[in-house]
């Protein structure tokens, strides 16, 4: 609301002598001054302090005030004026020191000459004002999932983590007297080193080796110099078998490589990849998961081209030499909530048939399907997602890279997750089966 209220010359600014001599109202030094005078009845009750300023170039601005709930006389004299032009801003506060009208002008200091000048006061605020309130109601995650977030998430923050660096693919092993895990970090120039951390109950993780496993082979024009993430793991005949994958560079293609190891923690890697990206669906490939079923083992993998991800599986018989299947790709996106993405397939026993968890993006919503199979190839989705990033309480930005483990008749998923800020954890989602 905008408003004006002339206090002229009752607002009375007068410039007149430094000695009081109206028949001489600039000093011999060439100073004048100003008389401000205010007449109370026309000043609104709201006011309760004017505040005069005087500014003028090169020179110090010279500052004065009115209390009107105190001062009886209303007026007040600035002295020491240097004949000229003067700008003059006069402000009318309220008790809470809000600015309730405004004005300004210029005025001259002439010699042998006293000067009136009127303001006009403009309204900026009438001192009243209100409270909007705007109720934003916390979004709880959604519980209506068959696998339930693990209240004391996240399960492994490494002590490597810092801002920009993200705990990625964590493979679990469990060799009978405890749990291992497998996982790389990567950093913002997207090399990556594989890691250990081990823990005796699969909750409680601790890592004992702060330096890497397995690193990039340094030797520029190595297959695996850009980085290298682990994929699947397996335990046969006393030799763990760590299959990982491996790029020159992240933009071009990728490999799957081996590395074998008698403890689980010195690992020698074999120079060349076991399993080589292709044309199409599979220009870069991913290792994600290894089971053996009756006499063969069975290599899933992630076929990433173009932005869309389809899950492939190669077989062996003695974990070394890979042969594709033909019928590849074993599974692609189709349902809604899948997007263009079904990858990072993760597989477990379930005796008479198998279960896999894999991941899936729809409209910047992550999510874990599921699917059974009898042969390890064809493969019977769930028409509901099982897990989503909408149902966690922290990892509210992403959730990517399962790994499946079977524990009686619980599945646990272990998983990268992250909330708002660049970088990822290792966290864990259950399904206690009846």
């Amino acid at each position: 609301m905008r408003g004006s209220i002339l206090l002229v010359l009752a607002f009375a600014l007068i410039v007149s002598s430094c000695n009081y001599d109206k028949e001489n109202p600039v000093s011999k030094n060439g100073e004048g001054k100003v008389f401000f005078k205010l007449n109370r009845q026309e000043v609104p009750n709201s006011v309760a302090l004017v505040k005069l300023t005087l500014t003028r170039t090169g020179h110090q601005t010279i500052h004065a005030e009115l209390d009107l709930m105190n001062d009886t006389t209303a007026e007040v004299t600035v002295s020491g004026l240097l004949e000229g032009v003067w700008h003059i801003k006069v402000d009318a506060y309220n008790l809470n020191n809000t600015i309730l009208f405004t004005g300004e002008a210029d005025v001259s200091v002439i010699s042998d000459q006293i000067t009136e000048v009127n303001i006009t006061l403009t309204q900026v605020s009438s001192g009243i004002g209100g409270v909007r309130i705007i109720v934003h109601w916390p979004v709880l995650p959604d519980r209506n999932f068959p696998f339930q977030e693990y209240t004391l998430n996240p399960v492994l923050v490494p002590v490597q983590y810092q801002y920009g660096v993200y705990a990625e693919n964590p493979v679990v092993i469990h060799d009978v007297s405890k749990y291992r895990m497998y996982y790389a970090l990567v950093g913002v120039a997207a090399e990556s080193k594989i890691y250990y951390a081990e823990s005796i109950n699969g909750y409680t993780w601790t890592s004992p080796i702060s330096t890497p496993l397995i690193n990039p082979d340094p030797n520029p024009s190595a297959w695996d110099h850009g980085g290298v993430l682990p994929g699947a793991a397996i335990i046969k005949d006393g030799t763990w078998y760590l299959y990982y994958q491996g790029y020159n560079t992240p933009f071009g293609q990728w490999h799957t490589g081996l590395a074998t190891s008698t403890d689980g923690i010195t690992w020698t890697k074999k120079p060349q990849p076991v399993l080589s990206a292709g044309l199409g669906w599979e220009r870069q490939i991913v290792p994600t998961s290894i089971i053996g079923k009756n006499g063969l083992y069975y290599l899933y993998y992630t076929g990433v081209n173009s932005g869309t991800y389809q899950i492939g599986v190669a077989t062996s018989t003695d974990l070394i030499n890979w042969t594709k299947h033909p019928q590849n790709p074993v599974m692609t996106p189709g349902l809604t909530w899948e997007g263009t993405k079904t990858s990072m397939a993760t597989v477990v026993d379930e005796g008479d048939s198998l279960a896999m968890v894999y991941a899936a993006t729809s409209n910047s919503i992550h999510y874990f399907g599921m699917a059974t199979s009898v042969d390890g190839v064809n493969w019977n989705k769930y028409e509901k997602p099982v897990f989503s990033n909408k149902a966690t309480d922290w990892a509210k930005k992403w959730i990517d890279y399962p790994k499946m483990i079977r524990t009686g008749n619980t599945l646990r998923v272990y998983f990268s997750g992250n909330e708002d800020k660049p970088g990822s954890v290792v966290a864990m989602a259950i399904w206690h089966r009846e």
